[in-house]
């Protein structure tokens, strides 16, 4: 369990070191061995799934800024509050499913060690979050 945790660790590094020198796609390119094949297909998903969202997101811009000023206001309009709650958790679950399925089209074109990969990152990554936890307090 130990060796896993290590090993897992490791390949969390890896990443991360790469990652200041180049970008994201080379990162994730290089950790994945994607080929250059697999890379430039990678490079149109996002580039398609970023253009298919940005209208979303940019619903959702325009949502929490209304949020805010109802909730900075002195007198908010509770319906009118709730509303734009519901109308952003929506979106946002628009949003998710959206990102969900271009990764699905992407692991279609990964190999099955390229996939393995991929999977174990996907289950580390809810550990980074409590990672620069532990750095604050001294403990990496």
């Amino acid at each position: 369990m130990f060796k896993r945790i290590v090993m897992l660790l490791v390949a969390l590094a890896f990443p991360i070191a790469l990652a200041a020198q180049e970008s994201p796609l080379g990162v994730v390119s290089k950790v994945l061995s994607l080929s250059d094949e697999q890379t430039q297909t990678l490079a149109s998903i996002v580039q398609a799934r970023a253009e298919a969202l940005r209208p979303a997101m940019q619903e959702i811009q325009t949502r929490q800024q209304a949020l805010a000023q109802q909730l900075q206001s002195s007198d908010p309009d509770v319906p009118a509050v709730g509303r734009l709650v519901v109308e952003i958790t929506r979106i946002q679950e628009q949003i998710h499913q959206a990102v969900e399925a271009t990764n699905y089209q992407f692991d279609a074109v990964l190999t099955p060690d390229q996939s393995a990969r991929l999977a174990q990152i996907r289950s580390a990554a809810p550990v980074c979050d409590v990672i620069p936890a532990f750095k604050a307090v001294g403990l990496m």
